[in-house]
């Protein structure tokens, strides 16, 4: 059950791998569409779409990692030796 929970990790990482970019070329060829934008605004928002997903995808990867961590790592504590009870 602890490593489903990795799964899910894994699928939000695509998630937020893909979404910025495809939102923001969608976004920017409705405006070039409705409003009559030149190429420049494909380029622009196509950079934005990338910059946030690499932002994005970075978060996710921290947040992964430290859930990888936090199932893999036991941290008991060693039992108390004779000379170091109060």
């Amino acid at each position: 059950m602890k490593y489903l929970s990795l799964i899910t990790w894994v699928t939000q990482l695509g998630f937020s791998i893909l979404f910025p970019t495809c939102a923001c070329l969608l976004l920017a060829n409705w405006l070039q569409t409705k409003y009559g934008l030149g190429a420049w605004i494909v380029v622009v928002l196509g950079i934005f779409g990338l910059l946030t997903s690499i932002s994005t995808t970075r978060s996710c990867v921290r947040s992964l990692i430290k859930a990888a961590n936090a199932i893999t790592d036991k941290k008991e504590e060693p039992p108390i030796a004779f000379n170091d009870h109060h």
